[in-house]
Protein backbone atom coordinates (compact mmCIF):
# COMPACT_ATOMS: atom_id res chain seq x y z
CA UNK A 1 0.00 0.00 0.00
CA UNK A 2 1.56 3.11 -0.79
CA UNK A 3 2.14 6.11 1.49
CA UNK A 4 0.22 9.24 0.97
CA UNK A 5 1.53 12.38 0.18
CA UNK A 6 0.97 14.83 2.88
CA UNK A 7 3.19 17.51 1.49
CA UNK A 8 0.20 19.67 -0.34
CA UNK A 9 -1.81 19.46 3.22
CA UNK A 10 1.02 20.60 4.74
CA UNK A 11 1.43 23.63 2.39
CA UNK A 12 -2.26 24.32 2.42
CA UNK A 13 -2.24 24.39 6.63
CA UNK A 14 1.23 27.01 6.28
CA UNK A 15 -1.07 28.82 4.03
CA UNK A 16 -4.71 29.32 6.15
CA UNK A 17 -2.40 30.27 8.74
CA UNK A 18 -0.24 33.13 7.06
CA UNK A 19 -3.77 34.21 6.17
CA UNK A 20 -5.25 34.14 9.24
CA UNK A 21 -2.54 36.49 10.58
CA UNK A 22 -2.62 39.38 8.44
CA UNK A 23 -6.81 39.11 8.82
CA UNK A 24 -7.99 42.54 9.04
CA UNK A 25 -8.59 42.94 13.54
CA UNK A 26 -10.35 46.33 13.02
CA UNK A 27 -11.98 47.85 16.13
CA UNK A 28 -14.37 50.78 16.52
CA UNK A 29 -13.71 52.51 20.33
CA UNK A 30 -16.67 52.90 22.69
CA UNK A 31 -16.74 55.01 25.57
CA UNK A 32 -16.25 51.87 27.89
CA UNK A 33 -12.98 51.30 26.68
CA UNK A 34 -9.84 53.54 26.59
CA UNK A 35 -8.27 54.36 23.58
CA UNK A 36 -4.77 52.58 23.01
CA UNK A 37 -1.68 55.55 22.86
CA UNK A 38 -0.87 54.54 18.99
CA UNK A 39 -0.36 57.28 16.52
CA UNK A 40 -2.91 58.69 13.84
CA UNK A 41 -2.79 56.97 10.66
CA UNK A 42 -4.57 58.11 7.11
CA UNK A 43 -7.68 56.99 5.60
CA UNK A 44 -10.27 57.88 3.36
CA UNK A 45 -13.72 58.71 3.96
CA UNK A 46 -16.05 57.33 0.89
CA UNK A 47 -19.53 57.86 2.16
CA UNK A 48 -21.23 59.37 4.69
CA UNK A 49 -24.81 59.65 5.82
CA UNK A 50 -26.79 59.90 8.70
CA UNK A 51 -29.34 57.15 9.21
CA UNK A 52 -31.76 57.97 12.23
CA UNK A 53 -29.17 58.54 15.44
CA UNK A 54 -26.77 57.12 13.41
CA UNK A 55 -23.60 58.47 11.42
CA UNK A 56 -22.81 55.69 8.67
CA UNK A 57 -19.33 55.78 7.20
CA UNK A 58 -17.69 53.92 4.37
CA UNK A 59 -13.88 54.31 4.60
CA UNK A 60 -10.62 53.01 3.02
CA UNK A 61 -7.16 52.20 4.40
CA UNK A 62 -4.39 50.69 4.12
CA UNK A 63 -2.74 47.77 6.29
CA UNK A 64 -4.26 44.00 6.96
CA UNK A 65 -1.72 42.95 9.60
CA UNK A 66 -2.79 44.82 12.48
CA UNK A 67 -5.40 46.20 14.66
CA UNK A 68 -7.14 49.23 13.93
CA UNK A 69 -8.80 51.60 15.96
CA UNK A 70 -11.68 53.82 14.68
CA UNK A 71 -13.43 56.62 16.46
CA UNK A 72 -15.14 59.51 16.17
CA UNK A 73 -13.83 62.40 17.95
CA UNK A 74 -14.59 66.60 18.34
CA UNK A 75 -12.63 68.54 16.01
CA UNK A 76 -14.31 71.70 18.02
CA UNK A 77 -17.00 73.09 19.74
CA UNK A 78 -20.27 72.86 19.25
CA UNK A 79 -21.06 76.00 16.94
CA UNK A 80 -24.05 78.61 18.45
CA UNK A 81 -26.15 78.68 15.11
CA UNK A 82 -29.36 77.95 13.97
CA UNK A 83 -29.62 74.94 13.54
CA UNK A 84 -26.08 74.22 15.27
CA UNK A 85 -23.33 72.67 13.86
CA UNK A 86 -21.02 69.71 15.29
CA UNK A 87 -17.76 69.80 14.05
CA UNK A 88 -16.55 66.10 14.35
CA UNK A 89 -13.95 64.04 13.21
CA UNK A 90 -13.02 60.62 12.07
CA UNK A 91 -9.47 59.49 13.98
CA UNK A 92 -7.87 56.37 13.10
CA UNK A 93 -5.37 54.72 15.10
CA UNK A 94 -2.77 51.94 14.61
CA UNK A 95 0.56 51.04 16.14
CA UNK A 96 1.64 50.22 12.76
CA UNK A 97 0.75 47.57 9.91
CA UNK A 98 2.85 47.07 7.16
CA UNK A 99 0.97 45.05 5.03
CA UNK A 100 -0.30 47.15 1.82
CA UNK A 101 -3.69 45.90 1.70
CA UNK A 102 -6.63 48.20 0.52
CA UNK A 103 -9.14 47.78 3.28
CA UNK A 104 -12.80 49.15 3.13
CA UNK A 105 -15.15 49.29 6.08
CA UNK A 106 -18.36 49.99 6.88
CA UNK A 107 -18.57 51.98 10.15
CA UNK A 108 -21.63 52.79 12.42
CA UNK A 109 -21.61 55.64 15.31
CA UNK A 110 -23.97 56.09 17.71
CA UNK A 111 -25.15 60.33 17.28
CA UNK A 112 -27.04 61.11 20.48
CA UNK A 113 -23.70 62.61 22.26
CA UNK A 114 -23.81 65.39 19.59
CA UNK A 115 -26.66 66.50 20.29
CA UNK A 116 -26.58 70.51 19.55
CA UNK A 117 -30.35 71.02 21.16
CA UNK A 118 -32.91 68.49 22.96
CA UNK A 119 -34.99 68.54 20.14
CA UNK A 120 -34.36 69.23 16.17
CA UNK A 121 -31.42 69.38 14.58
CA UNK A 122 -27.58 69.41 14.68
CA UNK A 123 -25.78 69.82 11.48
CA UNK A 124 -22.97 67.17 11.23
CA UNK A 125 -19.64 68.63 9.96
CA UNK A 126 -17.57 65.59 9.31
CA UNK A 127 -13.64 66.48 8.71
CA UNK A 128 -12.57 65.62 5.37
CA UNK A 129 -16.15 65.80 3.75
CA UNK A 130 -17.58 68.17 1.60
CA UNK A 131 -21.08 67.87 2.58
CA UNK A 132 -23.13 69.20 5.87
CA UNK A 133 -24.95 65.89 7.21
CA UNK A 134 -28.36 67.14 9.34
CA UNK A 135 -29.09 64.78 11.77
CA UNK A 136 -32.59 65.22 13.08
CA UNK A 137 -34.07 63.64 16.28
CA UNK A 138 -37.03 64.24 18.40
Amino acid sequence: MPKPNLMPIAWGIVGMVFLLSCADRAATATSAEPAPEWPEAPLEVLEAEVVGDELHLLVSYGGGCAEHLLEVASAGPLLKSMPPKQPLRLVHRTPGDPCRALIQRELFFDLKPWRGTPHGVTVILLENWNEALPYEYD
